[in-house]
């Protein structure tokens, strides 16, 4: 039998919606801890189809990719995470997972402290160094 602990795709939404940015907390989480949309591929679906579904299911919005941000290995849980900016429409509403919605503008985004989620902040980095170029 053999092995190869490939690493798992997942997929993350910089989601920007009525002039703001959204961070989620998920409810496992500690209060102070909020991050993007993420979520894992379904069998036979795209990243962009599957970012796009996990916006729909977490926080019923409809959303429209605007950039890849770029791809980030996250060793720790044997993940490649795949992220997206995506401007979204629709009614807010969270489901069960989501504790609680974040609504930021971008600068505070800019300064927002993601620790101890060095990736979230890695890939917040990328999308500033993005629109600012």
């Amino acid at each position: 039998f053999v092995f190869w602990n490939n690493p798992v795709p997942v997929v993350a939404a910089l989601v920007e919606y009525q002039g703001q940015y959204l961070l989620a907390r998920n409810v496992k989480w500690p209060r102070r801890i909020f991050s993007l949309i993420t979520g894992f591929l379904d069998p036979q679906e795209t990243p962009e189809q599957a970012v796009v579904r996990e916006v729909k299911e977490e926080l019923n919005l409809e959303g429209v990719i605007t950039r890849f941000i770029g791809h980030y290995a996250f060793p720790e849980k044997n993940q490649l995470i795949l992220a997206f900016a995506l401007c979204a429409t629709g009614e807010l509403a969270t489901n069960q997972e989501i504790a609680e919605i974040k609504h930021l503008s971008l600068e505070a985004l800019r300064a927002y402290d993601f620790m101890p989620l060095y990736i979230t902040s890695n890939i917040l980095n990328s999308y500033l160094n993005q629109v600012i170029d």
